[in-house]
Formats: structure tokens, sequence, C-alpha cells
């Protein structure tokens, strides 16, 4: 009985200790994503203008577009860890259940 209460408590820790760890990856995925937008709208910035904006002209459009690409890897690479993390949490459970 006490090896059973035992078990289930261990499962409970694991599927919490999960869950908290999908919730943080999720958050940083968020971030990544949202300062992703930042690059990628300087790019867009006509040159020339006068006004605030012109200032983001001193960076050549080259490099934003390469900020852009490590934020936008960053957040596939996020995304991938996810998923992955999921099957393998649930292919464990899996396996724990049917042993």
């Amino acid at each position: 009985m006490a090896k059973k209460k035992r078990q289930v408590r261990d499962e409970e820790r694991r599927r919490a200790a999960f869950a908290a760890s999908q919730r943080r990856l999720t958050r940083r995925r968020t971030v990544v994503g949202a300062l992703g937008f930042i690059p990628l709208a300087a790019t867009l910035v006509p040159c020339g203008a006068a006004g605030p904006l012109d200032l983001l002209c001193a960076v050549p459009r080259e490099w934003w577009l390469v900020i852009w690409a490590a934020a936008f890897g960053s957040f596939l690479g996020l995304t991938i860890r996810l998923i992955l993390e999921r099957r393998r949490f649930t292919r464990g459970a899996w396996r724990e259940r049917s042993a």
C-alpha cells in the first residue's frame, strides 16, 4: 500500500515538474517570438525620411535580417524542443503504466 502511494506521489511530482518546464519554455518562446518582430520591422523602415526611426537606418539592412534569422531560428528550436519533450514525457508515462 505504501509503495503504491509512493508511486502515485512520484508520478504527481514528475507531472508537476514537466508542466513547470513546459510553462517556462512556452514563456521563453513567446518572448523570443515577440522580440523577433523588432528586426523584421526594422528592415521595413524607409531610410531617408526624417524622423526618430531614421536611427534604425544606421544599421545595414542585412544585419537586421541576420538578427531576425537568429531570433526565428531560436523560436523554431524552442518549438521543436517543446514538441520533443512532450512526446518523450507521454512515451515515458505510457511505458511506466504498462510495466
